[in-house]
């Protein structure tokens, strides 16, 4: 892990180093309260967050910044896709005119349209990265219960996104567990509290079930899948929101990233 000031480097001599060495990393960068994270494969720089910017509006708006700290970390995890130009664009074109607000003069996006919606998805995910990258740092100290803790947040923010948009009873979480039940039967110890998944017998059983080291691996992995396929199911649900086709299948493209990367940074948190 390497950190510095970018005082001392600037952001883009770092970027320029990073995709001329071919670099599969992840830059993250902090100012203040602000955070950032630039993330590379071979060179390519295909996923960038800053704030609820997400992509090449986020890219530029961290480019502007010519103060703070920076850390380059080792990130072997798949990332989304939402950076469009190469390095060297953005290092020598000015900041486009931001692609979700209008022109002088023109209509504004409708409310609740598919592009909107991307949108207000991929900001979700984006802040929620920070939860995963907890769990794959170990930021959570190899123990079991914060790290459901950790992933029940994430799949009760899903949940809070898709009953704004949806009063569907079937979707509460006391109507999708018994649901769940049937093919997952680990889900039976999730519980329900105020619309919202609550862990508290899991994490009861789990820090009082006397059992080997890997017994208890084994019983936290099914829990932890167990919430992901919680949510899966309200991700699939955001899915029918979309009126056309090309959005949603961005959406579920993304998403699978995600949840592929949640998956990968539990089976970290466990060692």
């Amino acid at each position: 892990m390497v950190e510095g000031d970018l005082v001392d480097l600037s952001l883009p001599s770092l970027l320029h180093a990073l995709s001329k060495e071919g670099s599969t990393m992840t830059l993250r960068l902090q100012r203040g309260i602000e955070q950032g994270a630039l993330h590379f494969s071979e060179g390519t720089l295909v996923h960038a967050s800053s704030g609820q910017a997400v992509g090449d509006t986020a890219v530029h708006t961290l480019l502007s910044w010519d103060n703070g700290r920076f850390r380059l970390v080792r990130d072997p995890d798949r990332q989304p896709r939402t950076v469009t130009r190469r390095v060297s664009e953005f290092l020598t074109a000015p900041a486009p005119q931001r692609p979700h607000e209008p022109a002088a003069g023109a209509p504004a996006m409708v409310q609740g349209s598919d592009e909107s919606l991307l949108t207000e998805l991929l900001t979700l995910l984006t802040r929620l990265e920070q939860d995963r990258v907890r769990l794959a740092e170990g930021a959570i100290e190899r123990d079991s219960v914060a790290a459901l803790l950790v992933l029940t947040a994430v799949v009760n923010s899903v949940i809070a996104f898709v009953a704004a948009r949806c009063s569907d009873s079937d979707m509460r979480p006391s109507r999708v567990l018994p649901r769940l039940a049937e093919t997952q039967p680990y889900t039976q110890l999730l519980g329900e509290e105020h619309d919202r998944i609550s862990i508290t017998t899991a994490a009861g059983v789990l820090k009082t079930w006397e059992s080997t080291a890997e017994e208890r691996q084994s019983l936290f992995r099914d829990l932890c899948r167990a919430l992901l396929d919680v949510l899966g199911v309200y991700c699939n649900a955001a899915s029918t929101f979309f009126h056309g086709s090309r959005d949603r299948e961005e959406w579920k493209a993304t998403f699978d990233v995600f949840i592929d990367g949640l998956w990968t940074a539990v089976q970290v948190a466990e060692r």
